[in-house]
């Protein structure tokens, strides 16, 4: 698939979220997209992908009337994602949207250490280069020292962060 075919779905999609919304008069919570999806709709990647992922904010059930729209999305719990508990202050608000965010490059690149797939690491190479370091490195701090993360995902993340900062002398 084209990278700007993916962006265009991933738009449209959003779109017919969007209107829906405003046609029934919901006023919906931020939305939270990160992950390939995240990366694209955003312009910090071009990859092919459709796939949504988004932050599970314990949305209440009227929300399930928005969301359905999106059909192939994934909720990531925060329990079981490496990103900092502040990171809704370091989102990018999607202009043309009324609530969607985008988490910033270097949670995005927290996210993915936390999983360091081949496809991850690929991601991460290419997010790097405009990326914060510096931020990085201490918003990898704040997710060590979260309270509320599963301790087998803290432990895979401290793991394979240590993997990142050699592979990417960071």
């Amino acid at each position: 698939m084209d990278t700007n075919k993916s962006r265009d779905i991933l738009n449209e999609i959003l779109q017919e979220m969007d209107d829906f919304a405003s046609m029934k008069s919901i006023a919906y919570p931020p939305i939270y997209l990160l992950g390939g999806s995240g990366c694209i709709v955003a312009g910090y990647l071009d990859r092919a992908t459709t796939d949504i992922d988004l932050i599970d904010m314990e949305y209440d059930a009227s929300m399930g009337r928005i969301l359905r729209i999106l059909e192939n999305y994934d909720f990531l719990d925060l329990f079981l994602t490496t990103i900092p508990e502040d990171f809704a202050s370091r989102t990018t608000k999607i202009k043309q949207f009324k609530n969607i965010y985008v988490l910033s490059k270097e949670d995005i690149i927290l996210s993915k250490i936390g999983r360091y797939s081949l496809i991850d690491q690929e991601d991460i190479s290419h997010l790097l280069v405009t990326s914060d370091t510096v931020l990085l490195l201490r918003l990898a701090i704040d997710v060590t020292n979260r309270s509320n993360i599963s301790e087998r995902i803290k432990q895979v993340f401290v793991k394979n962060f240590m993997s990142f900062r050699k592979d990417f002398d960071v």
